[in-house]
């Protein structure tokens, strides 16, 4: 953990959603960070195109078959490639029940070529951010996270202070209010970070800092899918940067980190 970094369990505010929605233009967040701001501002201005191309390449919707061809095909989903039997921050059957699937553009740092090919319209989204994306490190990820029904992810921590992760609903169950069988009084699919619950809105972004102990459940019988993305928190330098990858890449050298 590095000192001194600015510290919240959210860095966008409860009422965000309908701030936004008074004021498209206007996104509130935390100390009025300029840099998290653009972020968040590209991301829900694209929010349309990234869920598009999800329903797509993952869902497999609007996929053509010509079967006037001799040798008809269908182009195959892209298939999820989170593994809980390896190991890795996330990779734990004590973190989570239920289903959770990954298709990574970034899985732990590294860029997936065949989400680029399947995806190239959110590759090119994302891309576009470069510079703050948390990239070349083994604890820098962006996803599409889908949650499915009855599913849980336990209450963890993060491995560090030096990200900011942001969500982008793409996907949200259309009835989330609590019932008798709830096991969380607010919502039936949502997300605590410290002491503070929320829940999604298609097409508003999260920011949150997952240092802090944090847990999700959809106790819903619908889907619920993002978009997650890791990027550097705004108080390590750019310098900061440089160094810290430069560390994480001695490491691998020496033989001290695996894959």
């Amino acid at each position: 953990f590095l000192p001194g970094l600015r510290s919240l369990p959210f860095w966008t505010p409860p009422n965000h959603n309908s701030n936004s929605k008074a004021n498209p233009t206007k996104v509130s967040i935390a100390y009025g960070e300029p840099t998290v701001t653009k972020v968040v501002n590209h991301l829900e201005s694209n929010y349309l195109a990234i869920k598009e191309e999800y329903m797509h390449a993952v869902m497999g919707m609007g996929r053509k078959t010509d079967l006037s061809a001799d040798n008809p095909s269908v182009s195959k989903p892209l298939e999820p490639d989170y593994d809980v039997n390896l190991k890795g921050e996330h990779a734990s059957d004590k973190l989570h029940s239920g289903t959770w699937d990954w298709h990574s553009y970034i899985l732990n740092g590294s860029i997936q070529p065949k989400f680029e090919e399947s995806c190239p319209n959110t590759t090119k989204i994302i891309k576009e951010m470069e510079p703050m994306l948390f990239l070349n490190n083994p604890f820098g990820f962006s996803f599409f996270s889908t949650l499915h029904e009855k599913s849980f992810i336990k209450p963890h921590f993060g491995p560090m202070n030096l990200r900011l992760r942001i969500h982008l609903p793409l996907i949200v169950p259309s009835d989330v209010t609590p019932d008798a069988f709830s096991s969380k009084p607010q919502t039936k699919c949502g997300i605590r970070v410290g002491n503070q619950i929320r829940s999604w809105e298609e097409g508003k972004a999260v920011v949150l800092d997952d240092s802090f102990e944090h847990e999700v459940w959809n106790e819903t019988k619908e889907v619920r899918v993002i978009l997650l993305l890791d990027v550097w928190h705004p108080d390590v330098a750019v310098e900061e940067r440089e160094r810290i990858v430069n560390m994480f890449h001695y490491a691998k050298k020496q033989g001290w980190m695996k894959n």
